[in-house]
């Protein structure tokens, strides 16, 4: 199945909690940047705005539309999922933050796959539409990993095939990313280190050495890869335990290879 013949790029950097996907992404952001191109972080624009930018109305029946951001205005998009809007900032405040309550790992999926609906809806089409680049942690890759591997946790069955076709992952998979990035580690106690510095709670139910060792086979799996690369993405893997300077030049590197030429 091809990926989407829209003249924008869609980027997706995944993997581990706490593995650098914000180093990689920062890396190929400042490239970006460096070339020129305005570059829109809609991370901040959510958790100051609690809502969605809007793309193309600039207004609302007779009156202007106090969200609207021209598409004209930048070149590139960073993003995240789950968002920090509505759907999006339930599941980061609720299901998967640390306390006592506990959703079924299809509850969860579902919940990502309605934000996720939302997001492309919303943002991500129209975007790739209109040529941008968006650089984003996480995507549907991440549902597939997680909640399969939450469900045998818990002695339950959720294939990846039934969380590929929640309605917001179909949706997401009939418009591929262009490029997948997964930053790998041959030790996982490494990343749990770094975690445990980190001021944050949201993912925190998914935050032990156990699971993330537990998912780390799936990341670097054959199955995933080839999943992604019949809807047409292309599955890149980064050593995230060189020093930083080797990680931005090997980031900025898969960037240019399979975006760039």
């Amino acid at each position: 199945m091809p990926k989407h013949d829209f003249p924008g790029k869609l980027v997706i950097v995944d993997g581990l909690d706490g593995i650098g996907k914000g180093v990689v992404m920062d890396s190929i952001v400042e490239y970006l940047r460096a070339k020129g191109m305005r570059v829109f972080d809609i991370n901040e624009y959510w958790q100051e705005n609690h809502e969605h930018p809007e793309f193309e109305h600039s207004f609302i029946g007779d009156k202007t539309n106090p969200h609207y951001i021209p598409l004209s205005s930048f070149d590139v998009v960073v993003s995240s999922e789950p968002t920090y809007v509505g759907i999006g900032r339930a599941i980061r405040s609720e299901i998967i933050s640390k306390n006592n309550r506990k959703y079924s790992p299809l509850f969860t999926a579902e919940m990502y796959a309605a934000d996720r609906l939302l997001w492309y809806q919303r943002g991500i089409l129209p975007m790739l539409k209109a040529g941008k680049i968006i650089i984003q942690s996480r995507g549907v890759i991440t549902s597939l990993v997680y909640q399969s591997m939450q469900a045998k946790d818990t002695d339950q069955y959720l294939p990846m095939d039934h969380i590929a076709a929640l309605h917001g992952n179909k949706l997401t998979l009939d418009f591929a990313p262009d490029l997948i990035i997964i930053p790998t580690i041959e030790d996982v106690g490494e990343i749990i280190k770094r975690l445990e510095g980190r001021e944050k709670d949201d993912n925190a139910i998914f935050e032990s050495l156990r699971f993330q060792e537990m998912i780390k086979p799936s990341y670097e799996s054959t199955e995933l890869r080839t999943f992604f690369e019949k809807h047409g993405t292309k599955v890149e893997y980064l050593d995230a335990g060189i020093s930083i300077e080797e990680t931005i030049r090997q980031a900025v590197g898969l960037y240019h290879k399979n975006i760039e030429r």
